[in-house]
């Protein structure tokens, strides 16, 4: 942090019987409700139910709400002329020898990028390796898809794909990485406490080429505090609403966004399933959600529910972070964000 973080206005929190029995009995660690600039309602899991209370310094994983984080970076990367845009053919000579070499960025913000025979869904294993892809380098890792080829454009969501963007944008950026996430953080974001994100290993044998750069240690998976989640949103949110440039990003990648096969609000689970409420995914983003198909409202889903969720056009911030996914999304977030009302 710089020191320049601006204090969110409060207010008291509005009376809701649920809420409070989720954060005294439930999953959500630290739940959020922002509108027009102020924070309606502050909660956190009640006090002594943890061996460490909830507060605005404890830091959680993003997890895969880092991945929209990262693309929101990537725009940043785009307007400070880095990158020349989503349709940006890769050449990248790390990478060159990969499936990845040669294809569009906008294919892998769309998570179609032809890597299904690469990843093995549910470890994040490279295919040929027995360990998680962040226990190697991505420079470890393009020698193992030495010779790989895009097999299809199904949209595939995987973990390892964010990362080879986050690594892309390491790249592109070269000398003037730090200063790009120094502006998007410190500048941009304004935030008030410290943030990280988890580093691939370094390469075990030091004769490679690329050893300890940057682009071969990034990920989208970021620590950072309750409020910290809220200012990226908010950041993102006056971007797309002011049409800066990366608004602009923000409102294309939209546009641009795909039909989302896991939709299916109804089906059984489907009210504690983030991404079953979305019809659509694009740019690392989830968007029109069930009941709000006309309303440009911006998602983001990490494990065990560290969400964002956001309206555009109300000014309306959802913030979650959470232990397990098991409470009603429809109840405390979706519901809300669309009629501005918490639960009873």
């Amino acid at each position: 942090p710089k020191g320049n973080a601006f204090d969110f206005r409060y207010e008291p929190n509005k009376k809701s019987l649920i809420l409070e029995k989720e954060l005294s009995e439930g999953f959500i660690l630290s739940y959020l409700f922002y509108e027009n600039g102020v924070i309606k309602y502050n909660g956190k899991a009640k006090d002594g139910r943890y061996d460490d209370d909830i507060n605005d310094e404890t830091r959680f994983f993003t997890h895969s709400t880092g991945k929209s984080i990262t693309s929101y970076i990537l725009g940043h990367a785009i307007c400070e002329g880095y990158i020349s845009s989503i349709d940006e053919v890769i050449d990248w000579p790390m990478m060159s020898k990969t499936l990845y070499q040669g294809q569009r960025l906008r294919d892998l913000l769309n998570m179609r990028a032809g890597d299904r025979h690469i990843v093995e869904k549910n470890s994040s294993y490279i295919k040929g390796s027995d360990s998680h892809h962040r226990e190697m380098d991505l420079e470890t890792i393009a020698f193992l898809l030495e010779g790989t080829k895009k097999k299809g454009n199904g949209v595939f969501y995987n973990n390892f794909l964010s990362d080879v963007i986050a690594n892309y944008i390491a790249f592109k950026s070269g000398d003037n990485y730090d200063e790009l996430m120094r502006s998007i953080f410190q500048d941009k974001v304004k935030i008030k406490y410290s943030v990280s994100y988890e580093k691939h290993k370094k390469a075990w044998n030091k004769s490679m080429k690329f050893r300890g750069d940057p682009q071969t240690e990034a990920s989208y998976s970021y620590h950072m505090t309750r409020t910290d989640f809220l200012r990226v949103a908010v950041a993102m949110m006056k971007d797309y609403q002011n049409q800066t440039c990366v608004g602009k990003y923000l409102k294309k990648i939209q546009e641009l966004a795909l039909s989302w096969d896991k939709y299916g609000p109804y089906k059984k689970n489907g009210r504690i399933y983030f991404s079953r409420s979305a019809k659509k995914y694009g740019g690392q983003f989830y968007f029109d959600f069930n009941g709000m198909s006309n309303r440009n409202v911006f998602g983001t889903n990490g494990y065990n529910n560290q969400n964002m969720l956001i309206d555009m056009d109300n000014s309306r911030i959802i913030v979650t972070n959470s232990a397990a996914t098991g409470w009603d999304l429809n109840v405390l977030m979706f519901n809300p964000i669309r009629d501005g009302v918490l639960p009873k």
